[in-house]
């Protein structure tokens, strides 16, 4: 009995064991200016696998602080994108277009969540698109900055009426896949002269269900514990 015990805690941990390496990009058309950068590529200052940070820097006037991307692959997948400030020191009001794609996502999945936040400053106005997609293809997404494969799951829209706007969205919904898939984020800005968006954060995160012989697995395991502790109980009376 101890011997199936280890052989099920040892099947249901291979079930949910971390493949190698997979691919974080990112592209972005600023004001007419393309810029891109893929994990451990030489633009990237985070040397960790599966974490993308750019150096703060201006490109076509507007200026970018603590940008940051990640990647989690495992029992919870998720595709982060993050910028502590963005700052259009423009005189006029500048486009920005944004898509951040990661693969090698770990099935079987039945379901998504997706959120986005941020508040824009002295930005009366200006406004912001999200978007997140999944795609089965497994097809690497970030090629350019308006490539997002896949399936669109849900889309926020924020429109700034205020002096300090800000804004909070949450979705929730159905995305299946039982092998590899893919996950894109796409990001649509129109910010007016010497606005600002502080604290932009946009994610989507699924997670694995427990396939049917993991199930099967852990179930043996525990019914053979249940039978192991009755046989002690029975010992010690």
């Amino acid at each position: 009995m101890r011997n199936m015990l280890l052989a099920a805690t040892a099947l249901v941990a291979l079930a949910v064991a971390q493949p190698a390496r997979a691919v974080l990009q990112i592209s972005a058309d600023i004001n007419g200016t393309i810029v891109s950068c893929q994990d451990q590529a030489a633009c990237d200052t985070n040397l960790a696998v599966g974490q993308l940070a750019i150096a703060d820097q201006t490109v076509a006037g507007v200026q970018f602080l603590g940008s940051a991307q990640t990647q989690t692959i495992g029992a919870t997948n998720s595709l982060n994108t993050s910028s502590f400030q963005i700052i259009n020191n423009n005189a006029t009001t500048v486009a920005l277009q944004l898509a951040v794609s990661g693969i090698n996502y770990l099935g079987p999945v039945s379901a998504f969540s997706s959120s986005s936040s941020g508040t824009f400053q002295s930005a009366i106005g200006s406004s912001a698109t999200f978007a997140y997609y999944a795609d089965n293809a497994n097809t690497q997404g970030a090629n350019t900055p308006l490539d997002l494969p896949g399936t669109l799951l849900a889309t926020d829209i924020k429109n700034v009426a205020l002096t300090t706007d800000g804004f909070g969205f949450n979705h929730s919904g159905a995305f299946a896949d039982a092998n590899l898939y893919s996950m894109s984020l796409g990001t649509t800005i129109s910010l007016t002269a010497g606005g600002s968006l502080v604290g932009r954060s946009q994610a989507i995160v699924t997670e694995q269900v427990p396939e049917p012989m993991s199930i099967a697995l852990l179930g043996v395991g525990l019914v053979g514990l249940g039978v192991v502790r009755r046989r002690r109980a029975g010992r010690g009376a």
